[in-house]
């Protein structure tokens, strides 16, 4: 937030800086109180303490994150909530109508740095600092790692933290100098950069990315959309092994050819009926299914009035979502992979009952564990979704639609959905029942359900 701070002068926004310090103060006391608290505290920490941690560190991003937006912009506590928490796990859906008008710039910065830092999991930097104050971390990064694997990186958690925390870096400053020299200011650049690399989606513009009309912004953040949705062990071992090692990787051919297929297809599909010329079509059938399959919902077209066919494959990239052991949400690809394998199986055993056919991967037999996981995964996501929904249409009148969409859109962290919350609207008429409701959606999908449904379960709380 202090960092954010330093903004202000640079774009015209002292009281901004000043209302951004105020936070930070606060904040920085309530941590040194927590220190203080737990300053004789064990420094062992089990799966069971790991899993508190998580659900802890994950809602205090929420309530303090949330303070820059009451103090600086007069949100509702439940409003700066929802936002801080929709920031902080990646999902993008806003509560603005009017971004541009309401926002300061240190709060346009700290909103979209709130992507960045959870991107790919503010715990995980924390592990890195653990050490450092003689906390063992090994638990929390596994349970805060997204996807069930992080494949080629280093076996330590100090130096994997630190691993995936400057690749992240490098990534982003890229980004931030190709934007800029694709005609965005650096305020801008940076910015879009740390919305892109978590998967985020929010903005600086009422209109998100159409507000340029840029086909090189579009094509810079097309292009890191899908980098940011690969799996970032793959970009660790190409700097050992190089770049072949992505075309070795399953997942991320299956993740590649879906976004190349469904483009076309949408594409052939919106040409004439919504684009006039072949090239628009492409141009933004490909950013649309680049922004939904990766979950970061940034947008460059009203896609809740593409033909429904259109609609309909990118509510099915909504639940598959991008690559284990990256920013983005949904059920991930791998998983996905491994269901439908799993699925065929059973459907070969069914005429040929003694047949012996492990689910692989490549040359890679999967552990039953492994898809035990992947199963119950996508069946939790699917009912979370629709409890979600019946509790969105329970709370507030809206229409079928617009409460299962909100719900998916939340859960996969994506943040547009359809109807009235499409990617021209905003999530500001919900109540604020619902909002909650939205934001444990949210943090659902951000931590993929277990580490915080675990806490329900009684034996959990067993010693």
């Amino acid at each position: 937030m202090a960092a954010c701070a330093a903004v202000g002068p640079l774009r015209g926004s002292l009281v901004g800086s000043v209302h951004m310090l105020v936070s930070a103060a606060i904040c920085a006391a309530c941590g040194l109180v927590a220190l203080w608290t737990g300053r004789n505290a064990h420094p062992h920490i089990g799966r069971r303490e790991a899993l508190l941690v998580v659900a802890i560190a994950w809602l205090s991003c929420g309530v303090f994150g949330g303070l820059p937006f009451i103090i600086g912009a007069h949100f509702t506590p439940w409003d700066a909530f929802f936002e801080a928490v929709s920031g902080f796990t990646t999902t993008g859906a806003t509560i603005l109508p009017e971004i541009e008008e309401r926002l300061n710039a240190p709060l346009h910065i700290w909103r979209l740095l709130t992507h960045w830092l959870g991107g790919l999991g503010i715990v995980v930097l924390f592990v890195a600092l653990f050490p450092a104050l003689g906390v063992g971390g090994k638990h929390l990064f596994f349970t805060e790692a997204p996807g069930p694997s992080t494949e080629g990186l280093a076996p330590r958690i100090k130096q994997t933290a630190s691993v995936l925390w400057r690749v992240y870096a490098a990534i982003t400053a890229i980004e931030v100098a190709l934007l800029m020299l694709a005609g965005m200011d650096w305020f801008e650049a940076l910015g879009h950069a740390f919305s892109t690399m978590g998967t985020g989606g929010f903005s600086t513009r009422n209109t998100s990315v159409a507000a340029f009309d840029n086909v090189a912004v579009e094509v810079v953040i097309t292009l890191f959309m899908l980098i940011a949705g690969s799996n970032f062990g793959l970009f660790y071992e190409a700097l050992r092994g190089g770049i072949r090692v992505f075309l070795q990787n399953l997942e991320f051919r299956v993740y590649l050819g879906v976004f190349l297929v469904v483009s076309l297809i949408i594409a052939t599909d919106i040409l004439g009926s919504v684009h006039d010329n072949v090239f628009d079509a492409l141009r933004y059938a490909s950013f649309q299914t680049a922004t939904v399959m990766t979950t970061t919902g940034f947008g460059t077209d009203d896609f809740d009035k593409w033909p429904v066919f259109s609609q309909t494959l990118l509510v099915m990239l909504y639940f598959l979502g991008g690559s284990a052991g990256s920013t983005a949400g949904g059920i991930k690809v791998v998983r996905v992979v491994i269901i439908l394998k799993a699925i065929t199986g059973e459907i070969r055993r069914g005429y040929r009952p003694a047949l012996v056919a492990p689910v692989r991967l490549g040359s890679v037999v999967v552990p039953s564990t492994t898809v035990s996981e992947a199963m119950a995964t996508g069946l939790v996501f699917i009912l979370t979704v629709g409890v979600g929904g019946v509790l969105v249409a329970l709370l507030d009148p809206v229409d079928l639609t617009t409460a299962f969409m909100a719900s998916l859109a939340c859960v996969a962290n994506v943040g547009p959905g359809l109807a009235m919350v499409g990617p021209v609207e905003n999530y500001a008429f919900f109540s604020p029942a619902t909002k909650m409701v939205l934001s444990v959606a949210m943090l659902l999908g951000r931590l993929e359900f277990f580490a915080l449904l675990a806490l329900f379960v009684p034996s959990f709380w067993r010693r």
